[in-house]
């Protein structure tokens, strides 16, 4: 009798240390990923490199899928990154301010005009990317969208055409 009694008394403790875990786990993975949010923003800041920035960029994308609110004060740096001489850096902000949840009304125009005007493709592959993550919120950009499709039809190994054709099922949910 003594054993079972040991054995319920330590199921009991492994059972409460694991709901402690559970409670605790979610504020400590949350204070890690304010702390990278900090870093990954002082990155864009500061950083010289255009690996370093396109590298914080991504994360940056990445944060604010989990949180929006872990990128807010990196907001302005990705907007102005969308304006980088180095296509690399835009077409990773382009991407982020997508994933960033920003309004359609506010960063949308931004990437159509970079579907339409930017003369590098990764750039425009991704601001389509960043719409794709908009989804249905970005169906004004669908004209644009549309046009890179019919312009990239003849191309079957196009990455831009693909990434178009992705970005309008994303957003209108059907084939176009």
């Amino acid at each position: 009798m003594g054993a079972t009694r040991f054995l319920k008394a330590m199921a009991f403790v492994a059972l409460f240390n694991g709901a402690l875990y559970l409670c605790v786990r979610e504020e400590a993975i949350a204070s890690e990923k304010e702390d990278d949010a900090k870093k990954y923003t002082e990155q864009l800041r500061k950083g010289k490199d255009t690996k370093s920035k396109i590298t914080a960029l991504q994360e940056l994308g990445n944060l604010a899928q989990i949180k929006k609110s872990l990128v807010a004060d990196a907001l302005p740096d990705i907007y102005k990154a969308v304006q980088d001489k180095d296509p690399g850096v835009r077409a990773a902000a382009a991407e982020a301010l997508g994933k960033a949840d920003e309004p359609y009304d506010k960063a949308g125009a931004i990437l159509v005009k970079l579907i339409k005007e930017d003369k590098e493709d990764s750039v425009k592959i991704g601001a389509l990317h960043g719409l794709t993550v908009m989804g249905s919120s970005a169906k004004d950009a669908l004209p644009a969208i549309r046009d890179v499709v019919k312009a990239t039809a003849g191309d079957k190994k196009s990455k831009l055409g693909a990434a178009a054709k992705n970005a309008a099922l994303a957003i209108s949910g059907k084939k176009n």
